[in-house]
């Protein structure tokens, strides 16, 4: 009996990987015991298939204890919500006493549903319990035809034993590959670049000089709406200060290394840039500070091993999956209680990475819909975020209003600081005083004053739009207003010359 016996137990392991695509987890040394596990919508549905007897109904208890505890411990490297255990026994004979009861589905309580099913195939319930296993899996039943010629059941079995066992080497050697697609050259190429133009940096001022960082080429919005759009690339390769430098080349190294050898060097490459360029473009348009570092193409670097999860579900929680989700989800805690922490740039390099790899697709994994979708949505994100940089952005509207009063273009001016109070309340006090600016200089002093005492509503501390509405007041010989507002501008800058000049004045009645 117990050859015919472990010839059923291997042909039923088989017709599962063979005809149904359930994968192999484990199969122990005397392939008498065979672990199977397959994602179906929401539920792994895990097959625990054992070739032994149980005399005793609490031995096979116990068996089933065993079972639940090495099922939890695998839980993180499962997919799907729910988890489904079929515990199958394959033997001659049923335990003697009554333990039918364990055939009831047991729920076990944890953090995520595990549901058990327990099928035992002794010789007399072999067909039923096969029957009840195949329609529990959503599976058609085959029938397993054995011979009675017990020297060709045996000669079989060894034959499946090599196949399944041959199946699973070549299943871990295909995940193995899946990260041999490349040497982590371009890596340490750009770590060199980062470093060698940190050094340039220094030595020709310092990393953490403004004016040193917008001339070697640092984010700086000025500048890029004047034309300098090559900023946003090579902002990529410059830091502010060594602990900036040290932490971005470590997460560049370890991250560059992992995704170099997933994607490849020139895939790799295009996945860096493209997400470097996505998150220089979303500092561009959400923050005006001066601005650099590889921290964009870094979090690209992590939307990269985000698509890979996608395309390798349970070969990524197997290996980095909740790991990297703890390591970014840090990240961008930390960037949103850290102000000076540049956000968009983050964001904009994550999804950057996401998308760019969707475009290229990982070796051997072709999906030309998902790839032009993928480079699609990248344009659209890109342009998206470069066109409300350009009309939509506040802070960048007041830049280029700016702008356009230095160069005495005033009418302009009144177009952008138009544009940006209509869009959002944000630097709506200083969008006001450079509207002010322009209407003054067209003459219009009635326009100018109501964009002062409106701009004073929104911000009362603002000492400059105290002081040129004082200015105004005088000049309409309306002195009292004139000297209120300048003793107030004076109050919040004690040490500016011209607002205790002119305060000095009105009190003498020079007006």
């Amino acid at each position: 009996m117990y050859v015919q016996d472990e010839y059923y137990f291997l042909n039923l392991a088989h017709d599962l990987v063979r005809d149904h695509n359930y994968e192999l987890l484990h199969i122990d040394k005397d392939s008498q015991e065979i672990w199977l596990e397959k994602q179906q919508k929401d539920t792994s549905n895990v097959i625990r298939l054992y070739h032994k007897s149980f005399d005793w109904g609490n031995h096979l208890k116990n068996d089933m204890a065993q079972v639940i505890y090495k099922v939890q411990n695998l839980r993180k490297l499962l997919g799907g919500k729910k988890v489904k255990i079929h515990d199958v026994y394959v033997a001659a004979q049923a335990p003697v006493d009554d333990w039918e009861s364990l055939k009831k589905p047991l729920l076990v309580k944890d953090k995520k549903p595990t549901e058990m099913h327990v099928y035992y195939l002794d010789e007399r319930n072999r067909t039923s319990e096969k029957y009840r296993l195949y329609d529990n899996l959503g599976l058609d039943d085959r029938s397993i035809v054995q011979s009675d010629n017990e020297e060709v059941m045996e000669r079989q079995s060894d034959e499946l034993k090599n196949l399944l066992k041959t199946r699973l080497v070549e299943q871990q050697q295909a995940e193995q590959s899946v990260f041999q697609h490349g040497r982590p050259l371009f890596t340490y190429v750009l770590l060199a670049i980062n470093v060698l133009l940190f050094f340039l940096l220094e030595r020709h001022g310092s990393s953490l000089n403004t004016q040193t960082l917008i001339d070697f080429g640092a984010k700086y919005n000025p500048a890029i709406l004047q034309g300098e759009w090559w900023r946003i690339i090579s902002s990529m390769f410059l830091h502010i200060g060594f602990v900036h430098l040290l932490m971005n080349m470590i997460a560049l190294f370890y991250l560059g290394t992992a995704v170099e050898r997933l994607y490849g060097t020139s895939r790799f490459a295009i996945i860096y840039f493209l997400a470097g360029i996505t998150g220089g473009l979303a500092s561009f348009a959400f923050n005006t500070q001066v601005s650099a570092g590889a921290s964009g193409a870094i979090f690209g670097l992590f939307g990269s091993l985000l698509y890979f999860g996608v395309l390798y579900k349970r070969l990524f929680f197997r290996t980095m999956g909740w790991n990297l989700l703890f390591i970014l989800a840090l990240n961008i805690a930390f960037g949103v209680m850290m102000p000076q922490i540049d956000n968009g740039a983050h964001i904009g390099g994550l999804l950057g990475g996401f998308l760019a790899s969707a475009a290229v697709s990982l070796p051997r994994k072709k999906k030309w819909l998902n790839q032009i979708g993928g480079f699609l949505l990248y344009l659209i994100m890109a342009g998206g975020l470069l066109f409300y940089g350009m009309h939509f952005s506040s802070a960048n509207l007041l830049q280029l209003a700016q702008q356009s009063l230095e160069q005495e273009e005033y009418h302009r001016t009144l177009n952008y600081t138009e544009q940006g109070l209509e869009d959002g309340k944000e630097y709506q006090a200083e969008l006001l005083f450079y509207q002010s600016l322009a209407h003054l200089n067209l003459d219009e002093n009635e326009a100018a004053i109501d964009d002062l005492e409106e701009s004073l509503e929104v911000k009362p501390d603002f000492a400059e739009a105290h002081y040129n509405l004082a200015l105004l007041y005088a000049s309409h010989d309306q002195f009292e207003n004139a000297k209120q507002h300048a003793e107030k501008a004076l109050s919040l800058q004690p040490d500016n010359e011209n607002f205790e000049n002119l305060v000095q004045r009105l009190s003498s009645n020079e007006g």
